[in-house]
């Protein structure tokens, strides 16, 4: 028999535990430990998705800066120049003659396609 305070009442420490409450709160335990640890699966999950996703776009980025660098690496050269004036502007150099076809379906048909501008030298 368990002892008793000064007012009557079974000790706390004396109490014996019954083995379906014993089972119960352990079972409740196991329970809130399991959804905490699968919450945590799901979210380590979703942030390696995210990963994923950056180190895609970390790579295009790359791929874009390096392409961006070569561009800048070349636009002081006067090949470029003088290609992009010859491409935007129509510029030609001395003793050239600029053809320009005005009306691409008599020479290819009723497709319409993209015409460029041929540039000849001229034989003075």
């Amino acid at each position: 028999m368990p002892s008793r305070d000064s007012k009557g009442r079974p000790r706390l420490l004396d109490l014996q535990v019954r083995p379906l409450v014993l089972f119960c709160i352990l079972f409740v335990l196991i329970a809130v430990g399991w959804m905490y640890i699968r919450s945590i699966n799901q979210e380590t999950e979703a942030l390696r998705a995210e990963v994923t996703l950056l180190r895609n776009e970390r790579d295009l980025l790359s791929k874009q800066q390096n392409r961006l660098r070569s561009e800048v690496a070349i636009l002081d050269t006067d090949d470029y120049i003088i290609a992009k004036a010859r491409q935007l502007y129509g510029y030609m150099m001395p003793n050239e003659l600029l053809f320009v076809i005005k009306n691409p379906e008599a020479l290819y048909g009723d497709e319409t396609e993209t015409v460029e501008m041929y540039v000849v030298e001229s034989l003075d």
